[in-house]
C-alpha cells in the first residue's frame, strides 16, 4: 500500500494542501496523507473557499510523486475513488461532473483539487486534495443548500468519518497502483461522466476568456474534453466550469 503509509492529522489547520506541500518540499515519502478536522482556509478550484464545518466532513491531501505521463490520471483516480466510496457507503451510484466534481442525485458530494510542482519534464511532486461531504447538512447553509449533498443525506444516519476515510484511501491506493503499473483510467472515468453528448456551457472563472456554448463531444486520453461549439468549430477544453444547457 502506497497511500496512507504515513498520516498526519491536525485538529485545525489553515489548509491541508499547504501542510502537505511543506512536507513534500522537505522530502516526505510518497503516499503521505494530511488530514484535518477543520481547515480555516480550505480551497477548491479557481481559489474558491470550501465550506466545511468542523468535525463533519473529510478534508484530506495526499502527496504523490508520479511521472509526467502519469500526472493526468491523478484527477481520474481521485474522482473514481470518491465515487466508489460513496457507492460502498450509501449503495447509491454517483456521477462525475467534468472535470472532477462527484455528485449524488445531481448535487455536489466531493470536490477535488490537484496541485503539482514540475521541474522541466520531471514532476517534483503532486498533491491530491479531496473534500468529501460526510455528515454535512446542506439545508443549514444558505449558500449551498440547493447545490450540495452528503453521505448522511443518503444513508439517513450519521456516517463514521474514520470508516469513510479508510475506505477512501483504500480505493485511491487501488487506482494509484494501476496508474503506477501503466494502466489508463480514462474509459472507466468517462463512463461516470454525466454530460457527454449534452449541450453545455464552459466558463473560465478568474480569467478573461469568454464563455463557450457548445456540445460535449468526446473525451481524450488525458481527460481533456473535445466540444463542438455552436458555430460548428471544435475546441479542446483542459479546464473550466461546466454547466448543462436546457
Amino acid at each position: 500500500m502506497i497511500i496512507g503509509s504515513r498520516i498526519h492529522f491536525f485538529r485545525q489547520t489553515a489548509s491541508t494542501m499547504d501542510e502537505c506541500r511543506s512536507l513534500a518540499r522537505t522530502g516526505s515519502i510518497e503516499g503521505t496523507v494530511v488530514s484535518a478536522n477543520f481547515q480555516g482556509a480550505g480551497r477548491g478550484r479557481f481559489q474558491r473557499l470550501w465550506l466545511s464545518p468542523s468535525g463533519e466532513n473529510i478534508q484530506v491531501s495526499i502527496l504523490l510523486r508520479p511521472t509526467i505521463t502519469q500526472l493526468p490520471y491523478l484527477n481520474m483516480a481521485a474522482a473514481l475513488a470518491a465515487s466508489n466510496t460513496a457507492r460502498e457507503i450509501t449503495g447509491h451510484h454517483s456521477e462525475i461532473k467534468w472535470p472532477n466534481d462527484v455528485q449524488l442525485a445531481g448535487k455536489k458530494l466531493c470536490g477535488i483539487l490537484i496541485e503539482s510542482e514540475i521541474s522541466g519534464v520531471e514532476v517534483d511532486f503532486a498533491i491530491i486534495g479531496i473534500g468529501l461531504n460526510v455528515n454535512l447538512e446542506p439545508g443549514r447553509h444558505e449558500e449551498i443548500k440547493n447545490s450540495a449533498s452528503s453521505l448522511k443525506q443518503f444513508c439517513g444516519r450519521t456516517v463514521s468519518r474514520s470508516q469513510t476515510f479508510r475506505i477512501l484511501l483504500k480505493h485511491l491506493d487501488y487506482y494509484y497502483e494501476r496508474i503506477k503499473a501503466g494502466e489508463s483510467l480514462t474509459s472507466e472515468w468517462a463512463s461516470k461522466l454525466n454530460m457527454l453528448g449534452c449541450n453545455i456551457q464552459i466558463s473560465f472563472p478568474g480569467t478573461n476568456k469568454p464563455t463557450i456554448n457548445c456540445k460535449a463531444d468526446s473525451l481524450n486520453e488525458d481527460g481533456s474534453l473535445s466540444v463542438r461549439i455552436d458555430d460548428g468549430s471544435m475546441f479542446t477544453a483542459t479546464a473550466g466550469e461546466v454547466t448543462l444547457r436546457s
